[in-house]
């Protein structure tokens, strides 16, 4: 039975992670989140839900049936349209955890916009069938498509009169449009914002250890991207295809003195498995994918000091703010995230709908608009201890 488990939370992992940090197709998985759980850390207000007096009515405990169910539509005045493709199988934890954000933000807001959820399946051409409905059914902003097939197909060919909102990244196909954005938990932006953290401190010899995923190399990628614009150099980076056996040739690697700091390009369990050998003489660095869930001691004590990034909504659970949404949490970081972005996805909506600044403080991040239709998230630095408790890092100047 443990050995189903732990292959489960391995399958789901890697099927939120597709939606999570951009990729195109989902692994196909059975079954939903984790059962609920609620992290004993307390902190600062990412920013407050709008909402009045009477706290909302619904659960994001709540079943996927009643998830999909639409909000009434206000007489005087539009509705936010959720566009996600509900009736995936492979698709559906990843979607509830998105819907379920959005309408907790949503709901109980009587003077905001309202929603009406539109499930779809995963083909292009149907999404982009039920898109050209909205407007004409009064929808003001769009949330969704979720994947990058579907939003390419949009913007090939979809006629943008109100903002869309696309929870995946562009790649190299998609076609730039007015009204059309991007916002999703990128795993490239996270490394970008390290390597700019790493030069803001001083640093210039990192030594870059990739994981055995195309995740990795991904990270990788952002992170070279960004160092070579910051600093005109190309870091060293070494390759953890087994981290044990190359225990010799890593220690080895920093041994000479030439590198000053150390970035984490893997997943939790690599980087576990190869903190002990890094040592504590220079900084080590890490994104949000070694944070997956509640860890054991054990692993907190190896993996004790890294300085990674993390949405405020996972650092701060217990944020007397946050009530209003009225969550039972997952122990998946990766679900957690989901529902952050469909928070922060509301936010964006009725501010996009309204031709308002983008500029607030998010459960996912901070939260601004950068160039070509790009909402950029701006993660906490946050430092892994021994115990439950984690200080957030203050970033330099």
């Amino acid at each position: 039975m443990h050995a189903k488990a732990l292959l489960f939370a391995s399958e789901l992992r890697s099927a939120l992670g597709s939606v999570l940090y951009g990729a195109v197709l989902l692994t196909a998985i059975a079954g939903c989140a984790a059962a609920p759980v609620i992290a004993p850390v307390a902190g600062k207000p990412a920013f407050t839900i709008a909402a009045q007096a009477a706290a909302t009515e619904a659960s994001a405990a709540q079943t996927a049936s009643h998830l999909a169910k639409p909000a009434p539509l206000r007489r005087d005045g539009g509705f936010v349209a959720v566009l996600l493709p509900g009736k995936s199988k492979a698709m559906r934890p990843a979607v509830d955890a998105i819907k379920a954000g959005v309408l907790a933000a949503a709901n109980g807001n009587a003077d905001q916009l309202v929603v009406k959820v539109f499930d779809t399946d995963d083909v292009p051409a149907d999404v982009f069938e039920q898109f050209q409905q909205l407007s004409q059914q009064g929808a003001v902003a769009v949330i969704g498509p979720l994947t990058k097939p579907s939003i390419n197909y949009l913007a090939d060919i979809g006629d943008f009169d109100i903002p869309v909102i696309a929870l995946n990244s562009f790649d190299e196909k998609t076609l730039r449009r007015a009204q059309l954005y991007s916002f999703s938990l990128s795993i490239e932006q996270e490394a970008q914002q390290i390597a700019k953290q790493m030069f803001a401190e001083g640093l210039r010899m990192p030594l870059v250890l990739q994981g055995d995923s195309p995740l990795s190399g991904r990270m990788v990628q952002g992170f070279v991207d960004s160092w070579k614009e910051a600093n005109g150099t190309q870091p060293t980076i070494f390759n953890l295809k087994d981290a044990r056996s190359q225990a010799q040739a890593l220690r080895a690697q920093l041994k000479d003195g030439e590198h000053d700091s150390v970035f984490f390009a893997a997943n939790s369990r690599q980087t576990r498995i190869s903190r002990p050998f890094v040592g504590n003489e220079r900084p080590v660095y890490a994104t949000s994918q070694i944070s997956p869930g509640p860890l054991s001691r054990t692993a907190r004590v190896d993996m004790a000091g890294i300085h990674y990034l993390e949405a405020p909504w996972i650092l701060n659970p217990l944020n007397s703010d946050y009530a209003l949404l009225n969550r039972s949490r997952s122990k998946s970081n990766d679900v957690e995230r989901l529902f952050a972005l469909g928070v922060d996805a509301w936010k964006l909506a009725t501010l996009l709908s309204k031709k308002e600044e983008i500029n607030f403080d998010g459960l996912s991040g901070g939260i601004s608009l950068g160039s070509g239709g790009l909402i950029v998230r701006e993660l906490t630095l946050n430092t892994f201890s021994a115990t439950e408790e984690s200080t957030p890092v203050v970033p330099s100047p």
